[in-house]
């Protein structure tokens, strides 16, 4: 009996492991919050992303490295974690969205979490955020930064709103006879993995393979998409977005080097 249920307890693990990395569309809507930290002494940063069930995403980026970690982060980690993002007043306050920095050299913390149901964006020195937020959050990064590197991903795909000033530049740039070529959701949806960055902004979708990259360069140039393959523009029935596709790693197992992902032009230019 005590046998039987070891093996049941291994094979539990397992399939809870599995399930973790999942693609996004084979897993039901998980809560999340994702964040870049801005270090502008060190000149450094660092992008965290962490799901409610537990999987954990880290990417550091600095003038000598750049490396993704991926893996799981314990529960009672997980919720405490949760928990001050809820309690926060500074994530939770509709009339804050971004502090004031004048003057500020202190590390700098973007992060996108859901408040009542809706995707929030919050932008202030980590040190508003208050103490207990500070010390989940530092308790987080400790274990995430434990996880064994990731050697396997192929890059990531980021969309960022294009709003205000931004966005006019943009429109004054492609449009043609004062109009502009919208890509529809139908099309966008034939791609996962940007259907889901618009839909979450700022978060790191991941392109597991070099297929996946392959694929979304392909639709970029199939719509002609204003922009490089590494960047490129999207404007859509749902907003008008800045796309990158940002490199995972800065070498390969075996030493390689991944290409230059911005190589060569996919869109257009106006005529």
């Amino acid at each position: 009996m005590t046998r039987n249920l070891a093996i049941i307890a291994v094979l539990a693990a397992c399939a809870a492991t599995l399930a973790a990395f999942r693609p996004p569309e084979q897993r039901g809507s998980v809560k999340a919050a994702w964040m870049t930290i801005l270090s502008p002494k060190t000149g450094g940063e660092y992008y965290l992303e962490l799901a409610q069930d537990g999987r954990a995403i880290m990417r550091e980026e600095t003038r000598k490295r750049l490396l993704t970690r991926r893996g799981i982060v314990k529960p009672q980690l997980v919720r405490d974690f949760f928990r001050e993002i809820d309690n926060s007043e500074i994530i939770n306050s509709q009339s804050v969205k971004r502090s004031r920095m004048v003057a500020y050299d202190g590390d700098v913390l973007r992060i996108s979490a859901y408040v009542s149901g809706e995707l929030a964006r919050t932008e202030a020195p980590l040190g508003d955020f208050g103490e207990a937020f500070a010390h989940a959050f530092g308790e987080v990064k400790k274990a995430a930064a434990a996880l064994p590197p990731e050697t396997a991903l192929s890059a990531f795909l980021c969309a960022e709103p294009l709003k205000g000033e931004a966005l006019d530049a943009f429109r004054g740039e492609i449009a043609v006879d004062g109009e502009i070529k919208y890509i529809e959701t139908e099309d966008i949806s034939r791609i996962k993995p940007l259907m889901a960055a618009i839909k979450e902004p700022h978060r790191l979708v991941p392109l597991e393979t070099e297929a996946e990259v392959r694929e979304l360069q392909d639709f970029v140039t199939a719509m002609r998409l204003y922009g490089l393959r590494a960047l490129f523009y999207l404007p859509s029935t749902r907003g008008t977005f800045k796309c990158r596709v940002i490199d995972a790693a800065r070498s390969r197992p075996g030493g390689k080097r991944p290409a230059a992902r911005g190589a060569g032009r996919a869109g257009y230019r106006r005529p």
